[in-house]
């Protein structure tokens, strides 16, 4: 599933194409995708023009004229791709049969504009879905969620990490990590970079944490998702940003999935190890 810096990636390339269209149709061929009926969709979106394209955790955000809201989530395989006269603009995970702008067996939903190019909501497994809320129920339903802070955002300081960790003293650091609950947007990649960044094993109980090391996941957080949103993101099997490419993140990655092959610090060997039903990597001489 993509992570922060890879859904930031496409708001970045959606929103320079889509920002300031007039919506004129919308058409869907799966129900549970929506969270209202198809005809209502229709109705309510007809007219309304794209003001921004924002971002919640790992779910894009359509604000709408007229105080409405389209909430997306990619989920595994979710996709969007926007087909414009002379360009195409994909983001999200990539269909392996190599379909690029056209509409295909897994466009589940499809967005025209007033100037006739599209939007189109792909997704293999049919997990991603596409919400429409007016401005009070889509505060409502995120206030629902009890998502942690934006960790790029002020909320994430480190008086606040401090204070976090120390209400969950039993809990191990990478799961914590990837709790939304916690702090958004972290999932296996980076919650791996982050831990070696602090030189700390992802086990590692919170309450056994060190000032210091406390204080380098803060600035490990910061540094490695601001660097990943700089190189558009990482791509290991799945993810392609807004220009359809593999992002150049991949290459920076010092552990994630690199079990058995030498650290480049040490040379040591990285490790693998099983938190929370989720693969980690760690190198176990750089990493107490």
């Amino acid at each position: 599933m993509p992570e922060l810096p890879e859904v930031e990636t496409i708001r970045r390339g959606l929103s320079k194409n889509i920002v300031g269209k007039t919506i004129a149709a919308f058409a869907s061929d799966t129900p549970k995708m929506l969270n209202h009926p198809q005809a209502f969709y229709r109705r309510a979106l007809a007219g309304k023009k794209i003001l921004r394209v924002g971002r919640r955790a790992k779910m894009l955000i359509f604000e709408l004229s007229q105080e409405n809201n389209l909430l997306f989530h990619l989920k595994m395989t979710g996709q969007l791709v926007y087909q414009g006269r002379n360009k195409c603009i994909i983001g999200g995970h990539p269909i392996k049969e190599g379909f690029q702008c056209a509409q295909n067996r897994f466009t589940h939903g499809e967005f025209v504009f007033s100037d006739k190019t599209h939007l189109f909501f792909n997704d293999v497994r049919k997990f991603g879905w596409i919400r429409l809320y007016s401005h009070r129920q889509l505060s409502d339903y995120l206030d629902s969620l009890g998502l942690g802070p934006e960790p790029l955002e002020k909320e994430f300081s480190l008086g606040w990490l401090k204070r976090a960790l120390a209400r969950r003293p039993k809990a191990k650091l990478k799961p914590w990590l990837m709790d939304p609950k916690n702090v958004v947007g972290i999932g296996n990649i980076y919650s791996d970079e982050i831990c070696f960044y602090a030189k700390v094993r992802p086990d590692r109980r919170l309450r056994d944490l060190t000032e210091k090391e406390i204080a380098a996941i803060y600035r490990g957080t910061k540094i490695i998702l601001k660097e990943a949103i700089k190189y558009e993101g990482t791509s290991i099997s799945d993810y392609v940003n807004a220009a359809g490419e593999a992002g150049a993140y991949t290459k920076k990655l010092k552990v994630y999935q690199r079990y058995g092959k030498n650290c480049f610090k040490c040379r040591g060997q990285v490790a693998k190890i099983r938190l929370g039903g989720r693969t980690g990597s760690f190198c176990p001489h750089c990493q107490k």
